[in-house]
């Protein structure tokens, strides 16, 4: 289990800084100082060295965002805890959450895409789940609250990506800001 961990986070480090397409196998073996059986016995190939990474980080990465997302009549919150969560799972795990963030913007029918795409589409689901249940106490989100749910998914994204390039403060007043804005608006 020791080889196949490193294996998994070298290759996150690769994806990450190169993207998934730009790394081939040789690539990968060479920077754990395996040899190619070695990888294929582990997984088979590439895409399986994506899917085991899909099947531990990316579950990991869902776990705490359905957790931080648990639907307890207190919308703000749910809001504020899993941006909270967010930031500090891309903080705790920087490389990961770029590859994250990668394979959330490449092109749809790609290897990456697809292999990376059930992950993807149950973290919306979460938000999409939160967004709907609170809709019920708060009427003026009802039909909206889809896009609402992606609209905030996609600010929790793009906060906790400055946060760890360093162009934003993590702080309980950044975060109250930030969710005090998308509750009542930028204008007040």
């Amino acid at each position: 289990m020791e080889n196949k961990t490193f294996i998994t986070e070298n290759a996150i480090k690769l994806f990450s800084q190169k993207g998934y397409e730009a790394v081939g196998v040789q690539s990968l073996c060479e920077a754990s100082g395996i040899t190619k059986p070695t990888l294929y016995y582990y997984f088979k190939s590439k895409a399986g060295v994506l899917e085991y990474i899909s099947e531990t980080k990316g579950k990991e990465h869902l776990e705490k965002i359905k957790s931080a997302l648990t639907y307890n009549h207190d919308f703000i919150k749910g809001l504020t805890d899993v941006l909270k969560t967010e930031i500090n799972f891309a903080i705790e795990n920087k490389e990961f959450f770029n590859l994250h963030c990668t394979l959330l913007n490449s092109p749809d029918g790609s290897e990456q895409k697809s292999i990376y795409l059930p992950v993807i589409k149950e973290i919306q689901k979460c938000f999409d789940d939160f967004f709907t249940a609170s809709c019920n106490e708060f009427g003026n989100m009802k039909g909206k609250e889809i896009l609402y749910s992606r609209l905030f998914l996609n600010n929790v994204i793009s906060t906790a990506i400055l946060v760890i390039n360093g162009q934003l403060e993590f702080s309980e007043e950044t975060v109250y800001q930030i969710i005090h804005s998308l509750v009542y608006g930028m204008a007040n």
